[in-house]
């Protein structure tokens, strides 16, 4: 499936990389052929005006025959490769998967953990159904089914899932702030302008305009009647070459290797997937959510301050402070099955954290520790530990109120 991620974001490149340096408006229609053949400027701005109107067959319109035939040749490959239960599994996993992202969107909201990332709530807010709209249309396109994938045709993809994606990635990009008086990033698509620098036989250089950017030229060549960006055409044998190796190596040995491992992470998710959505109360579907969310939480705050460390010449790998998460232990990477996740529903001071660490380095041996607290909710994982159950009995400190091997995680009841 990784495969064939990389040739439908290719798909996408093909139309999308000329506009983050500009794009055109073109006074004909996308996605009608012209009396005349296109010069190298009208190409572009008919194309450009395809992914702005969200007509995203005027991408596939725009590349030569020869490179539809090797991509749908591509894709069609893979699909002969995959194995039809761990693919179409892992799609209805995923069907499923954003099913609960839309339907429990406000419990998950509400999330402490959640409610605690580093971002705004009311960004995540705002940003979450048209996310959701996205990948609801992959999950639930023609490409979900091995079977019709078998039958992949590049232009009906674009003129029909193409065209729902570029409506929800416009409408995330126009979420996104801009400098006053700055048009978003669809108004510039509609008020760029391309124009011919010159010209000389099968090669033309174009000019790309747009509000607010620097012009930038760009080298166009004729292949098979169209103009298409010379880089593409360079490097597109060498790529389709690539592509084609890899699917070599993509044997039955290693799928069927392949598919023990992911159908059993499949199971092991789908497990979860039914525990939240049976969750009658907005307390026991966070109760299983938050252990899960909880890993994410505790490190995403360590990630932006390594990305600033960085930003700022500091040294990195260094102990954590400013109330940021501190290992106590060995620092090497645990292992995620070792990892037990000990949720407590309260914010406790590292004073109080303090004689529970004491608890936990006494009955784990060569313990490692990572305590952390996320809104309202104190989280502490412990490693290594191999018998989750076993480990939850040993627990002092409060009383455990829920313990779950598969999520790895104990929910604790602090004493009163």
């Amino acid at each position: 499936m990784k495969k064939l991620s990389t040739f439908l974001t290719l798909l996408f490149l093909v139309g999308t990389l000329p506009l983050l340096s500009g794009c055109g408006k073109s006074k004909e229609q996308p996605g009608q052929s012209s009396a005349k053949p296109l010069g190298p400027a009208e190409s572009m701005t008919v194309m450009i005006d395809g992914v702005s109107n969200q007509k995203m067959e005027a991408v596939w319109e725009f590349l030569p025959a020869s490179y539809q035939t090797d991509i749908n040749g591509l894709v069609k490959e893979f699909a002969t490769k995959m194995d039809p239960e761990m693919y179409n599994g892992t799609f209805q996993t995923a069907q499923r998967l954003t099913k609960l992202l839309k339907d429990k969107k406000a419990y998950i909201l509400k999330n402490q953990t959640i409610k605690g990332l580093p971002v705004p709530p009311d960004k995540v807010d705002q940003f979450w159904d048209p996310t959701i709209s996205l990948l609801n249309t992959i999950v639930q396109s023609d490409i979900s089914n091995l079977d019709k994938l078998k039958d992949f045709d590049g232009g009906k993809f674009l003129s029909t899932t193409g065209n729902q994606l570029a409506k929800s990635v416009i409408s995330i990009s126009d979420l996104i702030p801009t400098k006053e008086n700055e048009p978003s990033f669809s108004e510039k698509m509609k008020q760029t302008k391309v124009t011919v620098v010159s010209t000389e036989g099968d090669t033309a250089t174009i000019k790309i305009e747009a509000p607010g950017e620097e012009p930038k030229e760009e080298t166009m060549v004729k292949v098979e009647g169209k103009w298409i960006p010379k880089n593409l055409a360079d490097n597109w044998k060498s790529k389709m070459e690539e592509a084609h190796q890899k699917l070599a190596e993509l044997t039955p040995e290693k799928v069927t290797a392949q598919k023990e491992q992911t159908l059993a992470g499949l199971k092991k998710m789908n497990e979860v997937l039914a525990q939240l959505e049976n969750a009658k109360t907005e307390e026991e579907f966070n109760q299983t959510l938050t252990p899960i969310v909880a890993p994410v939480a505790m490190f995403a705050p360590m990630l932006m301050m390594q990305m600033g460390q960085s930003m700022m010449g500091a040294p990195q790998g260094g102990p954590m402070t400013l109330g940021g998460p501190q290992s106590l232990g060995e620092s090497n990477a645990a292992d995620p099955e070792t990892v037990v996740t000990i949720v407590i529903d309260k914010k406790l001071s590292n004073a109080e954290q303090d004689p529970i660490i004491d608890e936990l380095i006494k009955v784990v041996d060569g313990a490692n520790i990572l305590p952390n607290v996320v809104g309202e909710t104190t989280v502490i994982r412990v490693s290594p530990v191999k018998n989750v159950e076993e480990f939850a009995k040993k627990i002092k400190f409060g009383k455990t109120t829920k313990v779950d091997p598969k999520t790895r995680s104990i929910n604790v009841e602090l004493a009163k």
